[in-house]
C-alpha cells in the first residue's frame, strides 16, 4: 500500500520544514511526498529544488488553496492520500507507522484525533477538547451536519474515492469535500489516538 502525503504551501518555508521533518524516514516506507507551492517568494522554491526525498513538487501561482489541493490529488499515485499542509505535522514517526499499518487492511477512510498546537509547538489540547466539534466514534457524512468534526490533517482516504474540491465554494469547500468523499465510502475506521498536529495560526 502506497501513501501519498500532500503538502500545500505558500510563503511558509519554516512551516513546510516542520511538516516534512516528520517524514525523514519516508524513504524506508511506501510513502510518496508531494508539495504544491503557490509560487512562494521565500526560500521554498530553492529548497524544493535541492531535495531528493520529495517525489514531486510544483511551484507556480494557483487560484487558491483548493485549487492547489486539486493539483496535489492529480499528482498523487498512492493508494491513499493524506493532506498535511505546511505547518501541520506528525509529532512522532510512530503515528505514520500506525497509519501505514491501518491501511494495510484496506479501509475506505481512516480518521483520528488531532492535537491543536501554537506556533511554538505548545500543545493546546485535542480538537475535541478545545473546540465545539467532538470526534465521532462512528463517522459518516451525516456526522458533519453541524460542522467539521474531523480535521483534514487526520483524515486519510483511498485515492480512488477522493473527490476533487469544488473551487467555487470559497469558504466551505473543505466540509463539502469531506461530505462528498464520505458518501462514497463504506468502511470508515477510527484510529485510536492522535496522528497529526494542527498549527492554529498556520
Amino acid at each position: 500500500m502506497k501513501l501519498s502525503v500532500i503538502s500545500i504551501t505558500y510563503n511558509n518555508y519554516e512551516g513546510l520544514l516542520k511538516t516534512l521533518e516528520g517524514f525523514k524516514q519516508a524513504a524506508h516506507a511506501d510513502i510518496e511526498l508531494l508539495v504544491v507551492d503557490g509560487g512562494s517568494k521565500d526560500q521554498t522554491p530553492s529548497f524544493l529544488a535541492s531535495q531528493t526525498f520529495i517525489k514531486q513538487w510544483v511551484s507556480e501561482p494557483d487560484k487558491g488553496i483548493y485549487n492547489a489541493m486539486n493539483k496535489g490529488l492529480l499528482m498523487a499515485s498512492g493508494d491513499y492520500v493524506w493532506f498535511l499542509n505546511a505547518g501541520d505535522y506528525v509529532e512522532h514517526w510512530s503515528s505514520v507507522e500506525a497509519v501505514l499499518k491501518a491501511i494495510e487492511k484496506g479501509p475506505d477512510v481512516l480518521y483520528a484525533e488531532t492535537m491543536m498546537v501554537d506556533a511554538a509547538g505548545k500543545h493546546l489540547g485535542t480538537r475535541s477538547s478545545v473546540t465545539t466539534q467532538t470526534l465521532p466514534q462512528a463517522l459518516s457524512w451525516r456526522s458533519l451536519r453541524m460542522g467539521m468534526t474531523v480535521c483534514h490533517q487526520s483524515f486519510v482516504i483511498k485515492r480512488s474515492l477522493a473527490q476533487t474540491y469544488d473551487e467555487s465554494l470559497r469558504y466551505v469547500a473543505d466540509i463539502d469535500w469531506m461530505i462528498r468523499c464520505l458518501k462514497t465510502c463504506q468502511q470508515i475506521v477510527l484510529l485510536p489516538g492522535i496522528i497529526a498536529n494542527f498549527t492554529v495560526d498556520g
